[in-house]
């Protein structure tokens, strides 16, 4: 019952993230921090208090992430030790020069300091990313605790695609009223694009194209469970007869999320949107085993998919009109002032990493530091890097860099393997959850690279949901029982 209770309060969570302003401002901060650490500590206690099945397992993915996350909580929490003045001075010379130099002017002013300093510049700064950091890493353990079955994965998914709902709504309501308030809040920042609650209109786009995969879990599911290899024909009769609902809830998110993502006009989210599911499908199509399909059969399934995709886009386009949907797309000033802006921000993180090349200058302090590696653009201070792999880079070093990135590959192997490989198990809908999650996380990897979307508090506590979801415990006691009448084999719980 604990766990049930545990389970809703969790996905009630997951629904609020973005509500308040993509949980950006200090209001949220709490509940952000708060909620994933207490459910993590209660659904710990429950999980530990019960008896596993004796062949219930951690997946590799699992365990190589949250050995990765553990390292990086580490590193960041030795940046905020300090440390006396010699021993700083041979760690980072940078980071005890500006130490020196802020002593000097405190003193200037008849202020006295502490003799030690730690790594960071900024440590305050850097606390609140450690808390922010740890409450994704406790969503994400969260999430693989409690949730572990098919049906809690559906749970999952239509939270996710409630809130996504909601999100498309608010905006195009917004939107259609000219007025592209939040909450009472007026926007004056971007005009004529759809923001949902959130205030940067990319960032909208990233969370919907996160949650298209889930969407396509829940139509592949109702696909499948119409009537496993049955022809093309019965099997699409009987999905109209009896799961018609979910399919259709799936494809109707699907297209308005595509559709709200066009009237956002944020080409880096389609663009991770194509690259990541097509990255995904590419890598099913070259190693899949568990797919009973010849490779020209596979191949001829991905055909059809990409066209239907590519028709549905372009009929949007049509039925939305250019001006509202791909006008930003096209070459002009505007797009060369954000080419310009982003190739600044990326020479800004490498001159910020270049003066603090081991530990970086403190998690979360690329704000505070930008300055003192911008070099062009002068006339605005960059907050973020729009790159989330040479931000980390700047702010935790080439430790914390490789920390975070051999990991976070090193998972997405495994995961690719346990859903594609020679050793995939499980049900189907079990691998088609993990289809869809590696689906999120390499959209999420591609606009990482033009974008500062780890760092937007609701997209990254939601893909760490959606993340944790494909990699919790395998209950695979559950997976040798006899089948009931009518579940084909292979669609256990599990």
């Amino acid at each position: 019952m604990l766990d049930r209770l545990l389970l809703a309060v969790f996905l009630a969570w997951v629904v609020w993230l973005p509500l308040p302003f993509a949980s950006v401002i200090d209001k949220a901060r709490l509940p952000l921090v708060a909620v994933p650490l207490a459910i993590l500590a209660l659904a710990a206690l429950v999980s530990h208090g019960e008896a596993p099945p004796r062949d219930s397992q951690r997946s590799r993915a699992h365990r190589r992430w949250s050995i990765g996350a553990a390292l990086l909580l580490l590193l960041i929490a030795i940046q905020l030790i300090p440390l006396p003045a010699p021993i700083l001075q041979r760690i980072d010379s940078e980071s005890s020069t500006l130490w020196q130099q802020a002593t000097a002017i405190a003193a200037n002013l008849g202020t006295r300091t502490a003799t030690a300093h730690p790594i960071s510049i900024a440590p305050w700064t850097t606390a609140r990313e450690l808390f922010r950091l740890l409450a994704l890493f406790a969503a994400f353990q969260s999430a693989a605790i409690l949730i572990h079955t098919h049906a809690r994965r559906l749970a999952l998914a239509g939270a996710l695609l409630a809130a996504a709902v909601f999100e498309i709504f608010y905006g195009i309501n917004e939107a259609a009223l000219r007025r592209y308030e939040i909450w009472g809040w007026k926007n004056k920042l971007i005009f004529n694009r759809v923001t949902g609650t959130f205030v940067n209109p990319n960032h909208f786009a990233h969370y919907l194209a996160i949650i298209i995969p889930m969407a396509i879990f829940l139509m592949a599911c109702a696909w499948h469970d119409a009537a496993p290899g049955a022809p093309f024909g019965r099997r699409a009769a009987l999905l109209i007869e009896k799961h018609i609902l979910s399919f259709g809830v799936g494809a109707v998110v699907t297209i308005g999320s595509v559709a709200a993502i066009l009237v956002a006009s944020s080409r880096g989210a389609l663009l991770a949107l194509f690259g990541g599911i097509a990255i995904v499908t590419l890598i099913a199509m070259a190693r899949s085993h568990t797919l009973r399909r010849s490779r020209r059969q596979r191949m001829k399934f991905a055909f059809g998919g990409t066209l239907l995709f590519v028709v549905v886009l372009i009929g949007l386009v049509i039925y939305l009109g250019r001006e509202r949907t791909i006008a930003r797309f096209t070459p002009g000033d505007q797009e060369t002032l954000t080419l310009v802006g982003r190739t600044a921000g990326y020479e800004t993180a490498l001159g910020v990493w270049r003066r603090f090349p081991v530990f970086g200058s403190g998690a979360g302090t690329f704000a505070n530091a930008s300055g003192l590696g911008q070099r062009d653009d002068l006339e605005k201070l960059y907050d973020h890097a729009h790159n989330d792999y040479l931000e980390i880079a700047a702010t935790t070093g080439v430790i914390g860099f490789a920390v975070a990135c051999i990991a976070l590959i090193a998972g997405y192997v495994a995961l690719v393997s346990s859903t594609f490989g020679r050793e995939a198990e499980g049900s189907f809908r079990h691998r088609a959850f993990q289809a869809a999650a590696l689906m999120s996380i390499t959209i999420a990897m591609v606009h990482a690279m033009i974008d500062f979307n780890f760092f937007i508090p609701a997209n990254a506590a939601t893909l760490a949901v959606i993340a944790g979801a494909s990699v919790g415990l395998r209950r695979g006691a559950r997976a040798s029982r006899p089948q009931p009448a009518g579940v084909p084999p292979g669609g256990d719980e599990s």
